[in-house]
Formats: structure tokens, sequence, C-alpha cells
């Protein structure tokens, strides 16, 4: 843990983190893109590249991630930086890269999801009109999410949810839906790829457009039940099923640290939903519980794990688990906690944000998911939480 009090730690490491994403931003009259590594076919870091447009490691996450961060910083660079970002993936051409992909973290609703929050104007969110996949990365649980942040809910939303509906795999133990993510199509625990992402847009989708109510949270409920069949009581988590046998991992896209967020996220919904809020609270307390038992696990050993605080793969989904937690339940402890936990983590890496470990287990990355940005959000959200909305839920 940290020797000295984290917040100054936390804000020095904020600063540094918001001057090395002014600093690598490559400009061009009024746009703005960075680069990105460019994975090999085994997910290794290859080189670097300019012009991917993704809300997870692209040019959209950036606009999102920067807009965010000068609402909480007051510093006009920020929101400069941001516009330019988003006029950068309006273009055509570098919207066109994702062409056909719906999902949020990896498709289209993402870009609009970024020009929104910038203050520009958005290509539209696609239609869905068949059925390409459910998770919230590449499919229509991505779309769904995208449409309530922007206040977009319609016919479209009930469509997306028909859809759902319609591929959803029946078990005795509720829903889910195979993924190409999973071995052989298999289903999957957890946010990015798995239940959680798909479960929390149809509740969302559901308090934020009531005609599509009561078959989209019918739909969540069955979705909970399959993945709270998968937990562990004697491991205190959900298994990461792409693996065989299965590790269980406290991560943001696959794990208790996702699936921690989704549950304190429903809870805050209107009671009058009808989900599960008994369930729900126990799995949110198991999750958090996890979460604080990695970080004392990763953080204890002295060093800092190859993937960082960064969002996606690293401490940060932990980290923003037990903010939520203290958002919700206004426990103080699980603040403090996770502040210690940031500053000790902070202390043991290098005065240089950019030689920081990435998520793609690279230094060098900036995107809002795997690098710098989300970071800086994460920082952000430990030093004032009433600043800055999570970046785990994309609010």
């Amino acid at each position: 843990m940290a020797e000295h009090e984290p917040l100054p730690l936390l804000r020095d490491a904020l600063d540094r983190c918001l001057d090395a994403l002014c600093a690598t931003a490559v400009r061009s009259d009024d746009r703005a893109g960075w680069l990105s590594w460019d994975l090999d076919v085994d997910g290794g870091p290859r080189r670097m590249l300019g012009g991917r447009a993704s809300l997870y490691d692209g040019d959209a996450g950036m606009a999102w991630a920067l807009a965010t961060l000068a609402n909480a910083t007051e510093r006009e660079d920020l929101a400069d930086l941001a516009t330019g970002a988003a006029r950068n993936v309006g273009d055509a051409g570098h919207a066109g890269l994702l062409a056909g992909q719906a999902g949020l973290l990896a498709g289209q609703a993402g870009i609009a999801l970024a020009q929104y929050r910038a203050g520009q104007p958005s290509q539209g969110l696609p239609v869905p009109t068949s059925f390409a996949g459910a998770d919230l990365s590449n499919g229509l649980a991505g779309l769904l999410l995208a449409q309530v942040r922007m206040g977009r809910c319609g016919q479209a939303t009930i469509d997306a949810v028909d859809l759902l509906q319609a591929n959803a795999y029946k078990t005795p133990m509720g829903v889910c839906w195979p993924e190409s993510e999973g071995p052989d199509g298999r289903p999957l625990c957890g946010l990015a790829h798995g239940n959680s992402g798909i479960a929390l847009a149809l509740a969302e989708a559901a308090a934020a457009y009531p005609p599509c109510a009561p078959q989209a949270v019918e739909l969540a409920v069955e979705a909970l039940r399959w993945e709270s069949a998968w937990f562990d009581p004697l491991l205190g988590g959900w298994p990461d099923l792409r693996t065989e046998p299965p590790s269980y991992p406290a991560l943001w896209c696959h794990g208790a640290a996702g699936i921690a967020v989704v549950r304190l996220r429903l809870l805050g919904l209107p009671a009058s939903l009808g989900l599960p809020v008994n369930i729900l609270r126990a799995e949110a307390e198991a999750a958090v519980v996890a979460c604080g038992s990695d970080l004392t696990r990763v953080l204890g050993s002295g060093s800092i794990p190859p993937t960082g605080l960064t969002l996606c793969h690293g401490i940060g989904g932990a980290l923003e688990a037990l903010t939520l937690a203290h958002d919700l339940w206004k426990v103080v402890p699980h603040l403090a906690a996770a502040r210690e936990f940031a500053a000790a983590a902070v202390a043991g890496l290098d005065e240089d944000p950019l030689a920081w470990p990435g998520g793609v287990r690279a230094a060098g990355s900036t995107g809002l998911f795997v690098g710098v940005a989300g970071v800086a959000l994460i920082l952000a959200r430990l030093i004032d939480p009433g600043k800055i909305s999570s970046p785990a839920l994309l609010l």
C-alpha cells in the first residue's frame, strides 16, 4: 500500500496522464487522432498505427474520454481535443472501417456515442435488421446501451430486444447467447462478451423506454439467472469460460469486476422493473469482495500486473467496482481502499504514463479501455467521484 497520502499521488499521476494524452495527439486542421497498437494473430502487439476508429482502443474512445475529463477538470485543451477526435471519427472513410458492426466497443454505436458525448453531430445509430451477435462489444447489447445513453430509444429498441429474444438459447438455468469469443461458440459470463453486458443493456433499455420493458426485463432476469448458476462460492467468483480449466479473474471484461459494476448499476435502477434485488445485492457484495481480494493479492506481491491500471484487462476494473460500491452504498472504506490500492500502483510506475504497462501487454497505449485515457478516467473518479461518471458503464 502507499506510504504517503494517496490523493496527492493520484492528482499528480492524473496531471501526467492528461499531459501525455495532449502531447501524443496527431493533429490535422480541426481533427485529432492517436496511434494505437496493431495486434498479430496471437493478440500480441506488432506495430503502432493511426486511424483506428473504435470506442474500445481508437479515436472514438479518446473523444469520449477527453470530453468526460474536460468537464471534470475544466481544461479547455482537453475539450478541444475531444472535439477534434469526434470530427476525425466522423469522416466517412474512418467510420467506414467499422461498417457492418453495430456494437458499442468495436462498432458504429461506439462512434455515435463518442460524437454525442463530445457535442458533435452524430453519424446516427445503426438500425438492427438482422442478428449479428448479442454482446456489448460487437453486438445488439452494445447498440441498445448506446440508444439509452444517447436518449434515442424507439422502434429500433423494440426491434433489438425482439432479435435478442429470438436468438436466445434457452437452458434449464436461464438464457444465454453463444458467442465467437468462446470456444466452439460457447456462451460466456461477464460484461464485454457475456451475459452481464447483455442483461445490463436489456435492463437499461427497459428503464429508459417503457414500451419494451416487459419483454426486456423478463429476458434480462433469465440472462442473470444463467450467469448466477456459474458462481462458485468456494472460489468467490465467476469463471472465464474461454479457458479450460476456467480461471476466475476479477477483470472488467471477463470476471468479477465487470459483474460487480453491472449488479451495482442494476441495483440503482427503479425497483418497479422487477429485477431480483436480493440476488443482485448478494452477487454485488460477493463480486466487490472478489475485487478487493484480487487487488490485495496483486499489489501485495510488490509488482504491477503486465496490463497495468487499464480498465479492460488491468486492475482499473476492480478499482472502479470499489468506487461504484462506495457511490451506491456510501461505504467510505471502499473508496479509501481503492485510493490506497491505486496510489500503491502509481508509486511503483515510471514517471511517464506512456511507459506504463497497457492492456495489450505493451507500453504506449492511449486508448479508453487499454491505455492512458481510461487510466486517467479512473484516477479522476478516485479523486472526486462526484465530478465524473463511471467509465466502466460509459455513464
